[in-house]
């Protein structure tokens, strides 16, 4: 398999610098009979031989909603939620199928019950983490337009 640089690929075998097997990437540079692979997210290359790694199609941009318009009735709020799960599923079909798809499979349900557990904590502070930046900036927002007067 012959890459190019900026081509996209899956970890297949022999994870380094913290990058683990499934993790997908981008070809930064071609060296010495292998590939320099940085992982969106995580810190430093790695190098791969081609044969430890699958060439995928780029990432999607995930699609997002519209900005809800002001005065909402049930309804609109009904399907406003109809079409936040909808996106989420789009998000399963399409980066979570190249991230978790075995064959007919869904990753998570071969995995062992202590790796799904871990992840799910992972999960969970990252998820504190967006609500704290969502924080600072809504206040950093509030505090801009409380001097502006608006507030």
């Amino acid at each position: 398999m012959t890459l190019d640089i900026g081509d996209w690929v899956r970890i297949q075998q022999w994870p380094v610098n913290g990058h683990a097997i499934g993790d997908v990437g981008s070809v930064d540079e071609i060296v010495s009979g292998g590939y320099n692979v940085r992982v969106p997210g995580k810190a430093g290359v790695g190098w791969y031989e081609p044969e430890e790694l699958r060439h995928v199609p780029p990432p999607a941009v995930p699609r997002m909603l519209p900005v809800a318009p002001d005065g909402m009735t049930p309804q609109d709020l009904a399907a406003y939620v109809g079409q936040f799960v909808q996106a989420a599923q789009d998000r399963i079909l399409t980066f979570g199928a190249d991230q978790y798809d075995n064959n007919g499979r869904q990753a998570f349900e071969d995995m062992p019950l202590i790796v799904l557990l871990h992840a799910a904590r992972e999960e969970a502070q990252d998820l504190a983490g967006y609500a704290a930046m969502l924080d600072i900036r809504i206040g950093r927002i509030l505090a801009a337009l409380g001097h502006k007067g608006v507030c």
